[in-house]
């Protein structure tokens, strides 16, 4: 339904700007909390980062050791909402795979990186184990001898992320709320330091509760957001034709840069190689491909399974995440302005967080406290000093977004 043959309501409880997965989850969650929710989409459902992404999903993180527990705390109920809650609520498996996934590496400090991350990752219980070059050529018996060896994750795997965003969507609009698209938020209304409404090119809508869940465009909406706390970062992938069963398990590679999986239908999924665009692709909002990144995601492929490189290519595209200065989301009340929350910067690992940040958010503004630890995530935590690019996601990578033409 197009955003013209929408109505706009003129006030509404709650406002949660964004309809990919972390704003269909809050206004489900809220929804279901008894809040009259309306969501406001600049385009439609699912049609940024959400919907053009990798699609795998799990629990924990080997990258944010100092916030390690609240990271797993989060992700673990994420993985728990996405196999059991969620598909008795909303009547869908989401295409949920839980294969587990493998962390390949294929230099000396690839593998010393993932020989770290196992110990850290078993130290809080994560089913995590270290393979050497023979186990991964028993589990996958395509992978390159150039891999030395890798980390098997069990508690991960891969969903369809559309199934999962309208299933999300579709629960909540069964328990009331309205989702409109095609209606950009312009900027949000505050009077005597709280909300007050969503200006839209539409008009006006009252409201005493926003959610900003636009991922890389919040600094749009949120001005004050210091300048290079949160930058948006495209990202490139390509799909081949469908082939015999062939990667049993999803797969990244250099530190996660790298990352693909084998669909359902049999096509070989496969992006990253971000070095290879413009900025690496950071600070940048136009969704385009490039030939040097997927050249590059063409030769990991290639070099990683070899028997790959006669399978041919059918389609290409681009999305914009949010990458934040330390690798970890923005989650919680924002500015000192009553009423105004944050849900963004994930990062390129959404689909690991959005269900349980759904429920995360809710509960802060239903109860006024969330039953997670939510503190590393503060999104005022970069205006308490100047900004300092240390995301891991980006290690190694020249340039930092605070500087010169990135920061846009």
């Amino acid at each position: 339904m197009s955003g013209e043959a929408q109505t706009l309501p003129d006030q509404a409880e709650v406002v949660v700007i964004g309809a990919g997965l972390v704003g269909c989850s809050i206004a489900y969650q809220l929804a279901k909390r008894g809040k009259r929710v309306l969501v406001l989409e600049a385009r439609g459902i699912c049609s940024g980062a959400s919907g053009r992404n990798g699609g795998m999903t799990g629990a924990g993180s080997a990258l944010h050791s100092a916030a390690g527990q609240a990271v797993y705390a989060l992700t673990r109920e994420n993985l728990r909402m996405l196999t059991d809650e969620l598909p008795r609520e909303l009547g869908d498996d989401f295409a949920l795979r839980l294969t587990g996934t493998l962390d390949l590496a294929t230099t000396e400090e690839q593998y010393e990186h993932i020989v770290a991350s196992v110990r850290a990752q078993q130290e809080h219980g994560l089913a995590v184990r270290l393979l050497d070059a023979h186990e991964v050529r028993e589990l996958v018996p395509v992978a390159s001898d150039r891999i030395l060896g890798a980390r098997l994750s069990e508690e991960a795997g891969h969903l369809w992320p559309f199934q999962l965003v309208h299933a999300l969507a579709r629960g909540a609009r069964y328990h009331g709320a309205e989702i409109v698209t095609w209606t950009p938020v312009v900027r949000i209304l505050s009077e005597n330091g709280a909300v007050a409404g969503v200006e839209t090119e539409r008009g006006r809508v009252e409201t005493g509760t926003v959610v900003v869940a636009t991922n890389a465009w919040a600094p749009q909406l949120l001005p004050d957001l210091p300048r290079g706390a949160l930058v948006p970062a495209r990202g490139q992938i390509l799909v081949t034709e469908p082939v015999v069963p062939i990667l049993p398990y999803p797969f990244g590679t250099n530190f996660d840069k790298e990352y693909g999986r084998q669909t359902a239908t049999g096509q070989v999924l496969c992006g990253g190689c971000r070095r290879f665009d413009e900025d690496e692709g950071l600070g940048h909002y136009a969704e385009k491909v490039t030939p040097r990144v997927l050249s590059g995601i063409a030769g990991t492929l290639a070099a990683l399974f070899p028997p790959l490189r006669r399978v041919r290519v059918v389609r290409a595209w681009a999305g914009i995440m949010g990458f934040t200065a330390d690798g970890l989301p923005l989650l919680g009340p924002y500015g000192g302005i009553g009423g105004l929350y944050v849900a963004a910067g994930f990062n390129g690992g959404g689909f690991s967080w959005g269900a349980a940040v759904g429920k995360a958010i809710a509960q802060l503004i239903c109860l006024g406290q969330a039953a997670f630890d939510l503190e590393p995530f503060d999104p005022n935590r970069f205006a308490r000093g100047d900004v300092t690019w240390a995301n891991p996601f980006t290690a190694g990578e020249r340039n930092n977004p605070r500087a010169g033409q990135v920061a846009r």
